[in-house]
């Protein structure tokens, strides 16, 4: 927790790209390997919280990533098919998990490449395929 409350903070790229998500009308979730507490707490610092359904954590699973069940909890709570779901990813174990479950998985490198443009940019690619 000393971590998430020295580090989260809003990120306009990121408040930008759920905010416009979310007024298209995409359906928006966290699925983290953490505790449910320690993800609200980053959520709110970050000031997302607002734009998301829901949040899966390892709490909610009995097996966290790399294993799919977190992916397929989401997607199932969602309701819809994996194929109708883009999944972004920076994690060797989230990459595989997200994989598995049979969605689309957007690999990003840092917080940066977390942004409208290219979850939008891979949508259409997703959508055109």
């Amino acid at each position: 927790m000393e971590i998430v409350n020295n580090f989260c903070k809003p990120m306009f790229h990121h408040e930008y790209a759920l905010s416009s998500l979310q007024r298209e009308d995409y359906r928006l979730a966290v699925v983290y390997n953490f505790i449910k507490n320690s993800i609200e707490v980053m959520m709110d610092k970050a000031h997302l919280a607002q734009y998301l359904e829901f949040t899966i954590s390892n709490q909610d699973v009995v097996k966290g990533k790399p294993d799919p069940e977190m992916y397929n909890k989401a997607i199932s709570t969602l309701n819809l098919m994996p194929q109708e779901c883009v999944i972004v990813e920076d994690n060797e174990n989230g990459i595989k998990a997200a994989r598995v479950s049979g969605a689309h998985v957007l690999e990003v490198d840092t917080v940066y490449d977390v942004n409208f443009d290219n979850i939008k940019k891979f949508i259409l690619s997703v959508e055109g395929s």
